[in-house]
């Protein structure tokens, strides 16, 4: 991604996650993602002449996965944007997206998400290595399943659960916060275990008092 590109396309995102469905419509699954080739698609209005003749279900499938990788695309950019992080120059290599400081044992996988649902009632963040065990034992059994360290940017609203998809968007605290991580990563960063890898979760939240903030422990 160049910096035009991030100019244009995080600006969109922000406007589109008023709109974009909260629900896939299905569970994501190899089956409806071969209908589409996603990853060819600049842009919401190519995207919907494409899916023009889908069903609903399918429709709203395809917009909330298309805002989803793009919001990740985002994520990534904003990490390799500095100093010492690479992203990997090939991209169809599944297993890491960047790299600091030249470490072949710093690569992780970024991964947005949310707050799992059946621990999103008592979330405190000390629930933290409960959240990485989840994700990676229910990950998908499919094309997209993979073992790597990971980076978990975990998006949690206090006030609204729908809300978690305009956290995805709020690109200025996530400067922040990512400028944060690699500070820490120069002294100590207490990475949770899980079999062969490490992984760390980085959390943006909005409280109900109309207040975003981030936090990594």
């Amino acid at each position: 991604m160049l910096i035009t590109e991030y100019e244009s396309i995080s600006i969109e995102l922000q406007e589109l996650s008023k709109t974009i469905p909260l629900y896939w419509g299905a569970v994501q699954n190899n089956n409806t993602d071969a209908k589409l080739n996603l990853f060819h698609i600049k842009s919401k209005q190519q995207l919907e002449t494409k899916i023009i003749d889908f069903d609903e279900k399918d429709k709203n499938y395809f917009r909330r996965r298309w805002f989803l990788w793009q919001c990740a695309k985002v994520d990534e950019f904003l990490f390799y944007q500095q100093h010492n992080i690479r992203k990997n120059p090939n991209l169809k290599d599944k297993n890491w997206d960047i790299e600091f400081n030249n470490n072949a044992e710093l690569r992780f996988d970024v991964k947005s998400t949310i707050v799992p649902k059946k621990l999103r009632s008592t979330f405190t963040i000390a629930d933290e290595e409960k959240i990485i065990n989840f994700y990676y034992n229910n990950q998908s059994k499919g094309v997209r399943n993979h073992l790597q360290n990971r980076l978990f940017i975990v998006h949690h609203s206090f006030y609204k659960p729908e809300r978690s998809l305009f956290l995805r968007c709020h690109w200025d605290l996530k400067v922040k916060a990512y400028q944060h991580f690699y500070n820490l990563l120069q002294t100590d960063v207490n990475f949770i275990s899980y079999k062969t890898v490490i992984a760390k979760c980085i959390f943006i939240f909005e409280h109900k008092n109309n207040r975003f903030s981030y936090t990594i422990i």
